[in-house]
């Protein structure tokens, strides 16, 4: 399942921490950039590696937000739904956005180019509403004009 790179690859993350289980997150990541998501055979592979049972990874990867356990989109939208940005309508954008996209939250949409899920905290509180985009993207003060804008260009790229 996993590329021989990519269990050098965790072999070396491993090799970084005290206790080689420290690794798993890492691991993670790194398996997910490879197959773009985290199935059920890459968690078993990672859990021999690290020495964790695939119920402690799996733990892991279905806690976090930023890991994938199923297919998702070219790209990923995670839109913040805690209070401060719901005090400045992020649920009336969520919807224009589940609208937009043909989709609810926690789905792809049809054309398979945006997942859309929700966070509870995007630590952007002072310029809510606000959402991240394919992890590296931050963006806040949005208003329904933004996020129109980002959608059309995240399909056409």
């Amino acid at each position: 399942m996993l590329s021989d790179n990519a269990k050098s690859d965790i072999q070396k993350l491993m090799a970084q921490y005290p206790d080689a289980r420290s690794a798993v997150m890492p691991a993670l990541h790194l398996v997910q950039r490879e197959l773009g998501w985290l199935p059920d055979d890459a968690i078993q592979a990672i859990a021999e590696l690290v020495g964790l049972s695939k119920t402690e990874v799996n733990g892991v990867a279905t806690f976090y937000t930023m890991y994938a356990r199923a297919p998702h989109g070219k790209h990923t939208i995670m839109f913040c739904n805690d209070l401060p940005c719901a005090l400045r309508g992020s649920e009336k954008m969520l919807e224009h956005l589940e609208h937009k996209l043909g989709c609810p939250a926690g789905h792809t949409s049809a054309d398979g180019a945006i997942t859309l899920k929700e966070a509870e905290c995007l630590g952007g509180c002072d310029h809510a509403p606000v959402m991240l985009v394919d992890g590296v993207e931050h963006w806040h003060d949005l208003t329904i004009e933004k996020l129109d804008e980002i959608v059309e260009r995240l399909r056409n790229t």
